[in-house]
């Protein structure tokens, strides 16, 4: 039989076996541990750049598929201006534009709109809206544009009494609609970081719409030819008539929150712009996107 001493001794080479084998293999479990995390981490990454994209272009998408009016007919009195950030406009002067993207001024047409047909003048309208007293709306006939002032809202504001410039408007079938002018533009968001934002063109508050936008730029794809067909992408800063405007083509740089640079080997990238320019950014924290949008 094994004596009391040489069973101490077997048990105590045994513990050293057992921690020399935890030793060696327990810098690889952690190491593949990690590995897996950082893995797991990426993908969630990936999966969150899929998520900010979709929402930044939910929100481009919501903003600007309204610049078109509607109408029988194209809007000749209608325009669309998309400037650097270099030369912001004095309507924006107390705020801080971004200098490397661009800035658009166009009017929301239609954020309330309803067909309607117009047989007095002033005439009262049944739609729940966000106009006051004393803004303009638009009504588009196939004989032609008229526009007119709301004079008196109900106190539910679902009632509205409007007053056209031109008695012409009488007898006709159309669409009513508000036109609200904005500027659109990227500027420090409450959190510090860069942000969509939307400024009301004559008065009114400014309004954030959605940060980690770093860098954006808007160039118009136009039809020269009136055949309903884009045939160039214009790259000059300044204003565009909208009979001329088919879609938007964006550009957009954004940034993760919360996001780790290590993740990735691939380094700094960069992305050259319709615009000549060259965007740099650092994967998988930052990212370009593109986007059309149909007017």
């Amino acid at each position: 039989m094994m004596s009391r001493t040489q069973y101490k001794g077997s048990l105590l080479i045994e513990m050293l076996v057992v921690m020399a084998l935890i030793a060696l293999f327990l810098p690889l479990l952690v190491t593949a541990l990690a590995r897996l995390q950082d893995r797991h981490a990426l993908a969630q990454i990936y999966q969150d750049q899929f998520e900010i994209k979709a929402a930044v272009e939910a929100h481009f998408q919501a903003q600007w598929a309204r610049l078109q009016p509607a109408g029988c007919a194209l809007d000749n009195n209608a325009f669309l201006t998309i400037e650097s950030g270099q030369s912001p406009p004095s309507r924006l002067s107390s705020r801080t534009v971004s200098s490397q993207s661009d800035w658009l001024r166009g009017i929301d047409y239609g954020l309330c709109r309803r067909s309607l047909f117009i047989d007095e003048n002033p005439t009262e309208v049944r739609l729940d809206c966000h106009w006051d007293e004393g803004d303009t709306v638009r009504f588009a006939g196939c004989d032609g544009v008229y526009y007119g002032q709301v004079t008196k809202v109900n106190s539910r504001g679902d009632k509205s009494t409007i007053v056209f410039n031109n008695d012409a408007v009488r007898g006709q079938s159309g669409i009513l609609a508000s036109q609200d002018g904005f500027y659109w533009y990227l500027s420090p968001g409450k959190d510090g970081s860069d942000a969509l934002w939307r400024t009301p063109d004559l008065s009114g508050n400014s309004q954030e719409l959605m940060n980690g936008i770093e860098r954006l730029a808007v160039l118009p794809l136009l039809d020269e030819t009136d055949n309903g067909l884009v045939d160039a992408l214009a790259t000059d800063y300044g204003q565009y008539p909208l009979v001329k405007v088919r879609a938007l083509w964006v550009e957009y740089q954004y940034r993760l929150n919360n996001c780790r640079d290590d993740l990735s080997d691939l380094g700094a990238q960069e992305y050259a712009s319709m615009r000549g320019e060259v965007w740099r950014y650092s994967p998988p924290c930052q990212g370009i996107g593109n986007q059309i949008i149909s007017l």
